[in-house]
């Protein structure tokens, strides 16, 4: 079944990913599912209640994703709500935050924190560098540049200045 979009313009949101180790290089990680999003390509929502086979679960699983039923489909949500899921830390030795605005399409559903949609493809990336020895956080930054998009680093101590410092730069 072929559904109208809900938006005739993409609906921009925030959001926080990994930057994961693929390869020899960094890319985005959904921070929940641990998907690698797609370079130059938009990532596709799907369910992932159908890939649980123990039942009650999957029993209302379904084949199109966002559904107004379920919480799936690619997540985005107001700044205030990104920062209410950052770590204190924005940087460990196995994981490094990166803070981005996104873009939602095709079916978007609005929810209490933000709106869930079909695809999604970043828009402008923040890099928190703080933690990071120089050569880690410039391998990152054009790392990440493979995405097409605008990467900046962010160089505020804590998680409520990167915040603030992105507000400033995004504005």
């Amino acid at each position: 079944m072929s559904v109208a979009p809900d938006y005739v313009e993409p609906v921009l949101g925030w959001r926080a990913w990994d930057a994961a180790d693929v390869g020899l290089r960094a890319r985005l990680s959904s921070v929940v599912y641990k998907t690698t999003w797609p370079v130059r390509w938009p990532l596709v929502a799907e369910c992932r209640r159908r890939s649980i086979p123990i039942w009650p679960f999957n029993r209302n699983a379904h084949d199109e994703a966002p559904h107004a039923g379920c919480t799936c489909g690619i997540h985005a949500a107001t700044m205030t709500t990104v920062r209410s899921y950052l770590p204190n830390r924005l940087a460990t030795a196995d994981a490094v935050t990166v803070i981005g605005r996104v873009r939602l399409w095709g079916v978007v559903h609005e929810c209490e924190r933000g709106w869930r949609g079909s695809y999604a493809y970043p828009e402008c990336l923040y890099l928190p560098i703080v933690e990071l020895d120089a050569k880690r956080a410039q391998r990152l930054v054009d790392d990440l540049r493979i995405y097409g998009v605008p990467v900046r680093a962010i160089d505020a101590p804590t998680p409520d200045e990167v915040i603030d410092e992105i507000r400033t730069l995004a504005a």
